[in-house]
């Protein structure tokens, strides 16, 4: 069989690029190994309590909570652009308990309150509210 020039070429740098991802791949799943939490012993969630209820709520004030406008009331929202029916749900209907990203895991300081996609290990109050709200289907 022959191979021309270009043929050859062509094959080895696919063989080149195939090695170098081969490379990449393991280290990267490794990395995200590493990030994930540990289990204690016994089950218990990484900081030692029992499992997300002993994650802490969200701070309104954190990176996190500013950027998507979190708010455990909402009735300290002044921002009237932010006030708006989203996907045919009136902004008065609009919580985290009706939220797509909510899901909810027990009771914590008096209130119910659940886990959310947008804030990793930590909990939202089931009545509190953000601008990435999203209508549960």
């Amino acid at each position: 069989m022959q191979v021309s020039r270009r043929g050859f070429f062509s094959r080895i740098s696919t063989v080149l690029a195939a090695s170098v991802l081969a490379k990449l791949v393991p280290s990267t799943v490794l990395a995200e190994e590493r990030r994930r939490p540990r289990p204690a012993a016994g089950g218990a969630a990484a900081g030692g309590g029992s499992g997300p209820l002993s994650w802490p709520l969200v701070d309104p004030k954190s990176p996190a909570g500013s950027a998507v406008k979190y708010v455990v009331d909402k009735s300290a929202i002044k921002d009237a652009a932010l006030k708006v029916e989203r996907q045919g749900v009136k902004f008065e209907n609009q919580f985290c308990n009706n939220c797509s990203f909510y899901k909810e895991v027990g009771s914590k300081d008096g209130s119910k309150v659940g886990t959310c996609t947008i804030f990793a290990n930590q909990l939202v109050k089931e009545k509190a509210w953000c601008s990435s709200w999203n209508k549960k289907a």
